[in-house]
């Protein structure tokens, strides 16, 4: 690949420009010259990031000189502090760079988490480092470790809900923890619910057996619950309530389907702000009280409106993309 071919790609790669197929040549050529020379790159780990950084670089620089000494023009500075960036990157990215640890003794690895925050009016699905499947509804915040070599399999449902596909293992438990209770399991599939807004944490059951802890308070006997039963513990109490899951199935929410069984008005469009963002303000405080049994889909907010409208038969406005008002 030509320098100006080289140099185009990596300035489109840092202004997040580039497209996969373009960083996938860009992947592709350091690749090549590496593999041409049967070269590895090493992190020693007495050394520090700098060192490794100006390694990098100095590697890359050099499948870059040219054949025979020539005047360097200034296209080629600019090309090197990109070089430059790129070997920074290295160290904290995947996929440009083979980093392998050095032949000498290396310090003991410390799990590191992944953090994710799923966007608004989105339901991701992620799978975990053993296999087990979870699903996060728009506006969560979920953390768990790259691996799991620990005796139990530990993951923290920031803020959210999630629904979880969890694969056995013997002799590694998993666990859930939450603002105010942990999910203990050994593999079975479970639906965990605790927003702040709502001050609660609510754990419902769809396979298998989990059992409930609370690492706060001083009973630590755990709480088991079967399929189609739930717990919800109050963040200001310490005395969980159980009972049995009624209504539709408890992961419809995973197929971007939200499901209200005899809910009132105002609880839905709680739930329709918080999905989507957007403030609903009600002035006809009698429709506050009204009960209502719906599937809704992925559909645009203005869609959903106007079908409750219809069954409810309310008038609204929307106002602008993050304002409804309901008359």
């Amino acid at each position: 690949m030509d320098k100006d071919k080289l140099e185009l790609l990596a300035k489109k790669y840092f202004d997040g420009t580039a497209t996969t197929e373009e960083k996938a040549l860009l992947s592709q050529w350091y690749d090549t010259i590496h593999q041409n020379e049967g070269e590895e790159i090493y992190v020693n780990s007495t050394e520090t990031a700098d060192q490794i950084k100006q390694r990098i670089f100095n590697s890359i620089q050099q499948n870059l000189q040219p054949q025979q000494d020539t005047v360097i023009k200034p296209k080629y500075f600019v090309l090197k502090r990109l070089i430059q960036a790129a070997s920074v990157a290295a160290v904290l990215a995947i996929g440009f760079f083979v980093i392998r640890p050095a032949d000498k003794p290396a310090a003991p690895k410390v799990a590191q988490n992944q953090v994710v925050n799923v966007p608004t009016n989105r339901v991701l699905h992620i799978t975990l480092p053993d296999g087990s499947r979870v699903w996060l509804k728009a506006g969560s915040v979920f953390r768990y470790p790259q691996n799991f070599t620990g005796k139990t399999r530990q993951v923290e449902l920031v803020e959210g809900r999630a629904f979880f596909d969890i694969k056995h293992v013997v002799g590694q438990p998993f666990i859930v923890k939450t603002k105010n209770l942990d999910v203990n399991v050994l593999g079975t599939s479970f639906d965990v619910r605790s927003y702040k807004k709502e001050g609660e944490t609510r754990v419902s059951v769809i396979t298998g057996k989990v059992g409930i802890t609370q690492p706060n308070s001083k009973n630590k006997k755990a709480i088991f619950l079967l399929p189609r039963e739930e717990i919800v513990l109050s963040y200001a109490s310490s005395l969980p309530i159980k009972d049995a899951v009624k209504g539709a199935a408890i992961n419809a929410w995973c197929k971007n389907n939200t499901v209200f069984e005899q809910e009132t008005l105002e609880n839905v469009f709680k739930a329709l702000e918080k999905e989507y963002n957007t403030t609903i303000t009600i002035e006809n405080k009698k429709l506050l009280d009204e009960r209502i049994s719906i599937v809704l889909g992925s559909q645009h907010l203005d869609s959903i409106i106007q079908v409750l409208s219809y069954t409810k038969h309310f008038k609204y406005q929307i106002a602008n993309d993050s304002t409804v008002v309901i008359k």
